[in-house]
């Protein structure tokens, strides 16, 4: 399978009479993309805001972030089963405007603490040391602020913001049909069969990609995986090319993880780059972490048995979703995987330790090999702001939230990533 990324750079983002790219700067239509999202009943209205790097602007209740891209070969939808209709994702040429993001906001009057305890949410900054650290502050932000319509209950609302997300994303790209790229990037795999004799010497590695916990209740109708949610999905195999080009999103809630990082999947890329040299990359298999041990047993067993008799992998690198229970699964997978000679990396952000230092849910002797991502409960201090993209909630006995705040930076949307693409490194001396 082929997949062409035809990237456009996006050096700015400002409202316009028609959705546009004019030297760098994607004009948008308010209007038009107002129309369009608003076609959703469960929606009473659907304001839109922009938010640049530097600004001193901050975006509260922040649910997911997505990078707008559209396909533009024939016969191809967008983000499958969730916008467009049902073919498969991963190939066939797509446009992305690299340097954008549409940012989704929770928008409901109804404070929701959710899990950073404070009901102003998950934030991103666009200037300071929040946006530094962080990934969002540095792209130009579509941020949707959707009201929901009377009656809407909270999965309703939820499971609308995502697909109106998604939607955002894709008419926004679709302004850079047509236009030449600033840099294409193609991502070809061989099938497992492959007699390639350069990849026959190589060991196969397989990436084992849990995408859904259900410590927390799934959303119905939130798309997930080509459209639908998936809480009870056994292992899946899947071309990475999938996972790139929109059949999967990172459903909601989830902690450290948004869409924008699963379409640009850190460990997919790394595995491309050195794929036909020292590893031959042999797809990924996409799990889910349950809550309990009979189904934790039964996921691992069928991933691993997958791994080593369907994929024929020598070796896997695993990383989970969600707070410290999945890691249980994520574990015991690596564990059936080495009991069956593959041998296994797991990359691990500690969401069960706290500011003292790393900590595992688990230790099992063929566990042996363990990149750690950081814990993500560090204070940081945020300066204070001109403008606030977001409803505004008080907190008694705290600052407001336009003024200088302090957050761990696992409230900040975009510093720290299960994924392994934070910026930023801890030492110890």
């Amino acid at each position: 399978m082929k997949l062409q990324l035809d990237r456009v750079i996006i050096r700015d983002v400002r409202f316009g009479a028609t959705t546009a790219i004019h030297d760098g700067a994607l004009h948008v239509d308010r209007s038009a993309l107002q129309y369009l999202l608003l076609q959703d009943k469960r929606f009473a209205a659907v304001d839109i805001e922009l938010a640049h790097p530097g600004e001193k602007c901050r975006i509260t209740k922040v649910l997911d972030v997505i990078e707008p891209r559209a396909k533009t070969s024939e016969g191809d939808e967008d983000f499958p089963g969730a916008v467009g209709g049902q073919v498969p994702a991963g190939r066939g040429s797509t446009c992305v405007l690299e340097g954008a993001a549409v940012v989704l906001s929770d928008y409901r009057e109804k404070v929701e603490s959710g899990r950073s305890m404070d009901p102003n949410g998950e934030i991103i900054d666009m200037s300071g040391p929040g946006a530094e650290a962080g990934r969002y502050g540095k792209t130009h932000n579509v941020v949707l602020l959707p009201t929901p319509a009377e009656g809407v209950n909270t999965h309703e609302y939820l499971a609308a913001s995502k697909i109106a997300g998604l939607m955002a994303a894709a008419y926004l790209a679709r302004a850079g049909k047509g236009m030449t790229p600033d840099r294409t990037e193609t991502l070809e795999l061989p099938s497992l069969m492959a007699t390639d004799k350069a990849l026959a010497g190589l060991p196969r590695v397989v990436y084992i990609f849990q995408i859904l916990t259900t410590q927390f209740d799934p959303i119905p109708g939130e798309p997930v995986l080509y459209g639908m949610n998936v809480p009870g999905m056994v292992p899946t195999l899947l071309h990475p090319n999938e996972v790139i080009d929109g059949a999967l999103t990172s459903p909601l809630p989830a902690l450290n993880v948004q869409t924008y990082q699963v379409q640009n999947h850190p460990i997919i890329k790394e595995l491309y780059a050195r794929h036909g040299k020292d590893l031959f990359f042999a797809g990924v298999i996409a799990s889910t972490a349950p809550n309990n041990m009979a189904e934790i047993e039964r996921m691992s067993n069928m991933a691993a048995t997958m791994a080593r008799y369907v994929v024929g992998a020598q070796g896997a690198i695993l990383t989970k979703t969600g707070g410290g229970a999945p890691e249980l699964t994520m574990a015991r997978t690596a564990q059936r995987c080495e009991r069956l000679g593959i041998r296994t990396t797991l990359a691990v952000l500690h969401m069960a330790a706290d500011v003292r230092g790393e900590v595992t849910l688990f230790s099992m002797p063929e566990v042996d090999a363990i990149v750690s991502l950081g814990v993500p409960f560090t204070r940081v201090t945020l300066p204070a702001v001109e403008r606030v993209i977001g409803r505004q909630h008080a907190v008694p006995g705290a600052p407001p939230i336009d003024g200088e705040i302090v957050r761990t930076e696992n409230g900040v949307r975009g510093i720290h990533c299960q994924l392994g693409s934070s910026r930023i490194r801890a030492v110890k001396y």
